[in-house]
């Protein structure tokens, strides 16, 4: 945790800290992306059967590449789900538990005011 962070919100015996917990979501979503527009890309420039030349053909190179690089994209498709899921359920949990501190300093603030405080 650093330094700037906010104080971990403390739940059973589990401490979340809402703060460090949102950066990790942005930084998942900022992956999440990067992986994206890697996968656009790789898709606008297959590579194409000429390019294994007459002993690629004969050999047919092409197919095992194709059927290669098909469960491949398969892969980074469910990574770019895994990744957008991840981050969608970190930001939730984020929510949660910040809005459970705001909750808390208000309350703090309301009881204060009715003790005589500032």
């Amino acid at each position: 945790m650093s330094r700037h962070a906010a104080p971990a919100r403390t739940t059973g015996k589990i401490a979340v800290d809402a703060r460090w917990v949102e950066l990790y979501a942005k930084r998942v979503d900022e992956a999440a992306a990067e992986l994206s527009r890697a996968r656009t890309e790789l898709r606008a420039a297959p590579v194409r059967a000429q390019s294994f030349g007459e002993l690629g053909r004969t050999l047919r190179s092409d197919e095992a590449y194709r059927r290669a690089a098909g469960m491949l994209n398969q892969q980074l498709d469910r990574a770019c789900e895994v990744l957008t899921s991840a981050a969608r359920g970190l930001h939730e949990v984020a929510e949660h538990y910040g809005s459970q501190d705001e909750e808390a300093v208000a309350l703090i603030k309301k009881a204060d005011r009715r003790l005589g405080g500032s």
